[in-house]
């Protein structure tokens, strides 16, 4: 007998791999955002 396998599908991308990439572009804009304003405001 085998046991169902969980849904472990991300809720809003297909895979979690999707999910990390947008969080490193995320990660990336973000520090590219601070990084201009610190260089416009000093």
């Amino acid at each position: 007998m085998t046991q169902p396998q969980p849904d472990d599908h991300p809720p809003v991308f297909r895979t979690w791999n999707q999910v990390y990439g947008f969080v490193l572009l995320l990660h990336v804009l973000i520090i590219s955002l601070f990084y201009l304003l610190t260089q416009s405001y000093t």
